[in-house]
């Protein structure tokens, strides 16, 4: 468990300090006075800035030093010369807390970096926390605390962000779904306070519900983890996380690096340690709109009430594709649904066809038939609830009372219900009285089946305790024979092979190991072997193998320009199976990570992998193969054997062992690994050092 930071002087002063004061509010310093001036009753106030005068009722001093009282939270809005000097003389009147809005400092310049780490020495060095520098502000909804100086809605949302003007978009989209938040802060360059210290502090604070940020880069990746970790058990935890397409990809000496990048590693991070990871401002407002009912998912099972047949399609369409389960009614509650239905039998989707303004009430009853069936774990409504007060003014009352009950329904039995409604939400009485009684409500049945699926959290994986790996010093660049050795030592399995020198030795291995053979170029450097003519596959006699050793080596160092060291010659193994990829990367942040997918030569273009840090548990890996989009191959597709898919989880886990031991290792892989019902061979491998 990580140290939580007392941030109190920081979200709840009871004394503040502006440097930079101004009433021109076209500045960043003239919001922040204004928010400061109109809540001076609250605590004491104080501006600082060289023209001295007065603003909104306060005297504006012309020093820091002229202050005279002491100070809890300073916030700094000079230009960057002047931070520094600010900085000592906020301190000697004791502030606790600095906000530094002011950028010019770690971000641009090696120089900057060197001031902001003397002020970050000088921060600690008198026990206070900083916020910034480069950074948008805080907010605190319960104390009045504005140092961003515009305005948020109040809600039960902390949301932390790396990217000050995205929590502008995202204050907007909560705005507009009857949302708000409780406090927020950009983190800026994270010189001192960073999104991990955020995060704990929003998992304790009371008044927050659902802890959110924005993530790109943490600073200390297993700090950060930490951080999601502790406060998922605690409340739900919504994270999301930019950079996820191939622009921002890791360029690696392998599939596994280039697979494994940085937004990936970031996601399965996240995921494993209990959040909600989402890629988008909208499903990040539309997730918290659900998690903040403090609801769950259960078995995955929805039962579907709808007003038209074409809705339930599409509702039954949209659940059963995001993976969750059409509930199958029982006799019980097929009873209990028949006598509120017209013409259509009690079955999921259930259709309530031909419903007006006069059967409001049937709705209810629907709903409370389903959150009362032992076998339903939630309720999706889809059609023209929360439209039909619009549609028949006189009934606008009556759909708010029904709302109201449907939301009594979920509260009591404890099962989520979601709407999706085709009525804009503007100005609208009944979806806006849902949103304030805890129903979350949509305007497009993806969005809301996405935001449904989000309650269904993804389980805290605890790390296990690496195997055991034998000791040995590694090449500087490890070729195919020392990689294949390597790996043989963990318990994977090869096919038989040996490395011949001559065209002779490559006729005399063809008889050691059997045909058919695969014959491969070997050299430390050679980093795509087919790619440079340097794979043949199905040799089959002696001389074969001789002719061939010829051909590749002259063809593979003209290709390559470089010397082989040989050519291995190995058995093939049987046919069958699936070839998969399985390796680890070493992230810069987070550690070793593992990495399983689709394998062979269009690993990246088939793009179907899962990756977990290491180390783990085999049966967590085990289960994430599973959520492969070609899982269906790997559990016997077309009439073949399932492969063992337990056994190919081991060898996984077995490479975040190797990388725990050998922190010298950047990426390891075999590729392909064939997969079969009895196991899994090992064709090829490589280690990549950081030599």
């Amino acid at each position: 468990m990580s140290l939580r930071r007392d941030l109190t002087p920081m979200f709840a002063p009871r004394s503040v300090l502006l440097v930079g004061a101004t009433g021109d509010t076209l500045k960043w310093g003239g919001w922040v006075s204004k928010s400061f001036g109109d809540h001076q009753h609250l605590r004491d106030t104080h501006f600082v800035s060289l023209r001295g005068g007065e603003l909104y009722g306060l005297p504006v001093h012309t020093t820091i030093a002229a202050v005279e009282a002491p100070i809890d939270l300073a916030v700094i809005v000079v230009p960057a010369p002047g931070v520094p000097q600010a900085v000592t003389e906020s301190l000697a009147l004791g502030a606790k807390a600095l906000v530094i809005i002011t950028s010019g400092f770690g971000e641009t310049s090696a120089d900057g970096l060197a001031v902001q780490e003397a002020i970050v020495e000088e921060v600690r060095a008198a026990g206070a926390v900083l916020l910034g520098p480069n950074c948008l502000g805080l907010y605190d909804d319960s104390q009045q605390l504005n140092v961003y100086g515009g305005t948020f809605p109040s809600g039960d949302l902390a949301f932390a962000t790396q990217s000050g003007n995205l929590a502008l978009e995202v204050a907007l989209l909560l705005e507009r779904s009857g949302q708000g938040l409780t406090r927020f802060a950009s983190v800026g360059n994270q010189a001192d306070l960073t999104l991990a210290d955020l995060i704990r502090d929003f998992a304790h604070h009371e008044p927050s519900k659902v802890v959110g940020a924005y993530v790109e880069s943490p600073k200390d990746g297993a700090d950060f983890a930490d951080a999601v970790r502790e406060a998922a058990a605690i409340k739900p935890v919504v994270l999301f996380a930019g950079g996820r397409t191939a622009a921002g990809a890791h360029a690696a000496a392998s599939h596994t690096g280039n697979l494994a990048a940085e937004s990936r590693v970031l996601r399965a991070i996240c995921r494993d340690a209990g959040a909600v990871v989402v890629d988008s401002p909208g499903a990040f407002v539309d997730a918290v709109s659900t998690l903040r009912t403090g609801k769950t998912l259960g078995r995955r099972r929805i039962g579907i009430v709808a007003d038209g047949g074409g809705h339930g399609v599409v509702a039954s369409d949209t659940v059963t594709e995001a993976g969750l389960e059409m509930a199958v009614f029982s006799p019980a509650t097929r009873a209990a649904l028949q006598p509120l239905l017209k013409h259509n039998a009690p079955d999921n989707p259930v259709d309530l066809a031909g419903a007006d303004a006069s059967v409001l009430w049937h709705f209810h009853g629907l709903v409370d038939a389903m959150v009362r069936a032992p076998e339903v774990d939630a309720v999706l409504m889809s059609g023209y609830f929360g439209g039909y007060g619009a549609y028949h003014p006189e009934s606008g009352d009556l759909e708010v009372e029904v709302a109201e009950a449907i939301a009594r329904l979920s509260d009591e039995t404890g099962k989520p219900v979601v709407i999706q409604s085709m009525e804009e939400a503007s100005g609208n009485r009944t979806i806006s009285r849902l949103r304030e009684v805890g129903v979350p409500v949509f305007s497009r049945i993806e969005n809301a089946v996405d935001a449904l699926t989000c309650l269904d959290r993804p389980p805290v994986v605890r790390a296990q305790e690496p195997g055991p790996v034998p000791a040995r010093q590694l090449s500087a660049v490890p070729a195919y024979p020392e990689a294949r050795e390597v790996l043989a030592e963990l318990g994977i399995a090869f096919p038989a092979g040996q490395l011949a020198r001559t065209a002779a030795e490559a006729a005399a291995a063809l008889e050691a190991v059997g045909s058919p053979a695969a014959m491969k170029a070997v050299a430390a450097e050679l980093l795509h072997k087919t790619d440079a003519g340097g794979v043949v596959l199905g040799v089959t006699t002696p001389e074969v193998a001789a002719e061939t050793f010829t051909t590749m080596t002259h063809r593979v160092e003209a290709a390559a320009g470089l010397k082989l060291d040989g050519i291995w010659v190995e058995r093939m193994a049987e046919s069958g199976g699936v070839d998969l990829v399985v390796g680890a990367r070493r992230d810069p942040s987070f550690g070793p990570v593992i990495l399983v997918g689709v394998g062979g030569v269009f690993v990246e273009v088939l793009d179907d992998v899962i990756l977990a840090p290491a180390p783990t548990d085999p049966a967590h890996i085990e289960a994430l193969i599973r959520t492969l989009r070609a899982f269906p191959l790997l559990a016997g597709a077309r009439g073949q054997a399932p492969v063992d898919c337990m056994k190919v989880a081991e060898i996984a886990t077995r490479l975040g062992d190797l990388m725990l031991a050998h922190p010298e290792i950047a990426e390891v892989e075999i590729n392909p690994l064939r997969a079969t019902a009895e196991g899994a061979t090992a064709l090829d491998a490589r280690i990549v050092t950081t030599h």
